[in-house]
């Protein structure tokens, strides 16, 4: 018997005792290519369909793809169980579509005492498939998530970097390519909820303007820097997007501490550092770059340093490098995979059929933007 339903049934058996097979790489949601593992097999005994069925079926790639959607709706999906079960103060959660689902996640509270968002966030980490998050985003009902430039200024006004980014060690998704181990690695909370009296350092709180021509000004310096985007600051959001290229080991970490010792940074919170073919002026693009290549705790450089501007305080700035990692440069072991971009051949044959499938106005392939940022023309760049 099978269900009514069912367009297909595919029946067949595992058993355990097989010898384990290599399988992939395969081109996922991420917007990457998933590397090749080993995998049980599945030896398949019979397979049946209804009449006219349809074989269900999503696109995946470069985000935003069919598969977003399914994301959005597991966002609803889940919201009232972990509720109900774990964490009766969340209000609301959001997924946007660069993160990709595990790689970043908002989440909103009722904040009634101090450190609930930690609280909140070990909650969050220990709630089933949520274990897999990268980065969480917390905020309180002062500002409505959905809404990304008000919940970024809101986040960063209560932000302070030394005391209100945590990280930890877990599970992560066997598709994050990021991680120094395979299926485990660092996780970060950025706390932008309004903070309670017991939770602010006042030596760390610096309140210094900072000028955005004077900051692109002074980074002209860095040869390393392909490219500023600062205009974040124009929003009332200190946060930096830097296009940096990598040429030794060390390089970036040694970077930003040398970026950090300028007078101009104070008043700069966070910067995010993506690969120098990446446009960090493509803000969508530039986000789901940096998210997929994150490995939080292992890729987050803090500076500290006696403010220059304002007497017995401190300025902080925390960086976090959103690049490739490679073997030569940051000691990684593990293979790293190429973004799903289509090749020469399927771009032509796809333009050729356009005027017969009646799709309408004629659309260039998304892929053509992408062409300068792979890393050669394999799966997996080694």
């Amino acid at each position: 018997e099978v269900p009514a339903d069912a367009d297909f049934v595919i029946e067949g058996y595992v058993d355990p005792a097989d010898e384990l097979i290599w399988e992939g790489p395969f081109g996922d949601h991420t917007g990457y290519y998933s590397l090749p593992d080993w995998y049980p097999r599945f030896h398949i005994t019979c397979i049946t369909h209804k009449r006219n069925p349809v074989y269900p079926a999503t696109i995946v790639g470069i985000p935003p793809q069919e598969d977003a959607w399914l994301i959005k709706a597991s966002e609803r999906i889940f919201l009232a169980p972990m509720k109900m079960t774990m964490v009766p103060e969340i209000l609301d959660m959001d997924m946007p579509v660069e993160g990709v689902a595990h790689n970043l996640v908002i989440a909103q509270i009722k904040k009634d005492y101090a450190g609930q968002g930690q609280k909140v966030m070990n909650a969050m980490w220990g709630a089933g498939q949520m274990m897999f998050n990268k980065i969480l985003v917390m905020a309180d009902e002062g500002v409505k998530i959905q809404d990304y430039e008000a919940l970024s200024k809101y986040v960063f006004k209560n932000l302070n970097p030394s005391t209100d980014i945590h990280f930890a060690q877990g599970p992560m998704d066997v598709l994050d390519h990021s991680c120094s181990k395979l299926g485990f690695g660092g996780k970060m909370c950025i706390d932008g909820t309004a903070k309670f009296e017991e939770e602010v350092e006042d030596s760390l709180q610096l309140n210094v303007q900072t000028s955005r021509e004077a900051i692109e000004k002074a980074l002209t310096q860095f040869e390393e820097i392909k490219m500023v985007n600062a205009s974040l600051l124009d929003k009332e959001m200190p946060v930096l997007l830097l296009s940096v290229e990598k040429a030794r080991k060390g390089h970036l970490r040694e970077l930003h501490q040398q970026v950090c010792e300028l007078e101009e940074m104070e008043g700069i919170k966070l910067v995010l550092y993506v690969e120098h073919t990446v446009d960090a002026n493509d803000l969508p693009v530039a986000l789901w770059r940096f998210c997929n290549n994150l490995d939080p705790k292992r890729d987050a450089i803090l500076v500290q340093r006696p403010s220059k501007k304002e007497e017995d305080k401190t300025f902080a700035c925390l960086g976090l490098d959103g690049t490739i990692k490679t073997k030569d440069f940051d000691n990684f072991q593990r293979d790293w995979p190429n973004i799903i971009v289509m090749d020469d051949k399927t771009i032509e044959a796809v333009d050729e059929k356009w005027p017969r499938l009646g799709l309408g106005e004629f659309l260039s392939s998304p892929s053509l933007k992408f062409k300068n940022q792979l890393y050669g023309e394999e799966a997996v760049v080694g």
